[in-house]
């Protein structure tokens, strides 16, 4: 009964919070535990708004026990040497025009930030979350890049597999979502971490999304690591750059195959060098004679 209470209070506010947000809310709150230095802070800040968007964004450590706010204004801008050439002919380039500029914190905001930390860590909010994954589902975290069929398999196995397990994470978010709301703080992303564990060893790293009107939580994959320790972040702007290097055991490896994919759907090339321990794959242009990757975003 105490439950479904919580999930029903809890899903009210989250309704009134996000219709609110969504017209008049310019205040957005973030959880980042791994923040430590001011570029990190000034970056999670900067990377949570949508471009073209102005809002003040408070920046919490709960590890730390920290905040800092930033008002930040995200924008992109077309700049193009030759306005009479076309931009898809490389005259034209996007320039980041964003700002991200410091805020004093208040001593009341700092000592929110202290009682809901202490709240939270009470009910043992930020114990990980471990989930291992079916090999019949997926074989690595490189088939989680750019598959959202994929992640929803992993994560819909979870639920049903573990029932117990999943409804034991779903109260304690809800409790301290709950939490959350209580202290007035409402948080764009406040979870535990959740560690998602595959067959060959490689690893996903994920958060919760949202909550949605079924009581069903929905997640967000941040980055993979995987066997051979190559790190890929994920969600934020292209997934690879030139010069990026990869360690793999062979070219016949499934990481190494499901990489190769995904850089030339990305519109480049990989180039590989045998090494002592297996390859090293880099990021390279695509040449004229390889047409796979000539069509890639």
């Amino acid at each position: 009964m105490n439950r479904l209470f919580i999930a029903l209070v809890l899903f009210v506010m989250l309704l009134s919070h996000h219709a609110a947000a969504n017209v008049f809310n310019t205040v957005v709150n973030i959880q980042c535990n791994h923040c430590t230095s001011n570029q990190t802070y000034r970056q999670a800040a900067l990377s949570t708004l949508k471009d073209r968007e102005q809002k003040v964004v408070n920046v919490i450590n709960f590890n730390q026990f920290d905040v800092r706010k930033f008002d930040v204004k995200k924008l992109l801008v077309e700049v193009c040497s030759d306005y009479g050439k076309s931009a898809t002919k490389g005259y034209c380039k996007m320039e980041d025009g964003s700002s991200v500029k410091s805020l004093k914190v208040t001593n009341i905001a700092r000592e929110q930030v202290i009682l809901l930390a202490e709240s939270l860590y009470q009910m043992d909010f930020f114990t990980s979350q471990y989930i291992q994954v079916d090999p019949q589902v997926a074989n690595t975290a490189w088939e989680l890049v750019e598959s959202s069929h994929v992640i929803g398999k992993v994560m819909f196995n979870w639920q049903q597999e573990y029932q117990y397990e999943y409804s034991a994470f779903l109260a304690r978010w809800q409790q301290g979502e709950l939490a959350s709301l209580q202290a007035n703080m409402p948080l764009k992303n406040l979870s535990p971490p959740i560690v998602v564990t595959f067959a060959d060893g490689s690893q996903s790293y994920a958060e919760v999304d949202f909550i949605d009107s079924d009581n069903q939580l929905h997640f967000r994959f941040l980055q993979i690591k995987d066997a051979n320790s190559n790190h890929l972040v994920l969600g934020q702007g292209k997934l690879f750059t030139l010069g990026d290097k990869f360690q793999f055991e062979s070219q016949l490896s499934h990481d190494f195959i499901k990489m190769k994919q995904l850089v030339e759907l990305s519109g480049f090339m990989v180039e590989t060098q045998e090494t002592l321990t297996g390859i090293s794959a880099s990021v390279v242009p695509c040449s004229s004679s390889e047409n796979r990757c000539q069509f890639g975003y």
